[in-house]
């Protein structure tokens, strides 16, 4: 498995499913702001102090689980006990570098086969193909999710993702 290094600042053109297919001049908290599927991380992102780091110049690449994803978390592992495990795990769903969706399927070729990369938080992700789809799985292999939206900004990407990518069940 190859580790993935962070790419520079400068945006790629083009992912799958892209709206722009050019960075638009939003910065990360706005563009997770703006979607209607990231209102839990936007909120996790307030809470953990993340806005402004997002609202700064370094570039960085968020794996954002959707609504859907977060409210499918056992219903004994939510409420205010559960916002710190939350915002904790929200980091290991960070990288740091503007990472397209191209961006990481040219890696997976050019390395033929699965690529990890460290994340803000204690954990890695590892990104790989299955068929056409690009997907991303947890260091703890519990959870994978597929990419394929993305919103670039002009500090970094959003990719909501339709799992939470770490196991924070009060079991695990």
């Amino acid at each position: 498995m190859l580790a993935l290094a962070a790419c520079g600042a400068e945006p790629s053109a083009q992912g799958p499913d892209t709206a722009q297919n050019a960075p638009g001049t939003q910065n990360i908290a706005a563009l997770i702001a703006g979607a209607d599927n990231l209102n839990t991380v936007e909120e996790l992102v307030e809470d953990a102090g993340l806005a402004q780091t997002f609202d700064g110049m370094a570039a960085y690449t968020v794996f954002a689980p959707t609504d859907g994803a977060l409210a499918a978390l056992d219903e004994s592992f939510s409420g205010a006990e559960a916002r710190p495990a939350l915002i904790a795990a929200l980091r290991d769903h960070i990288v740091p570098g503007y990472l397209t969706s191209e961006d990481l399927v040219a890696a997976i070729e050019a390395s033929g086969g699965p690529v990890e990369m460290q994340t803000m938080g204690a954990g890695a992700l590892t990104f790989d193909m299955d068929g056409d789809t690009l997907t991303v799985t947890a260091a703890d292999g519990s959870s994978s999710a597929a990419i394929t939206t993305e919103m670039l900004g002009v500090n970094g990407v959003v990719l909501p993702v339709d799992a939470v990518l770490k196991d924070i069940s009060p079991e695990g």
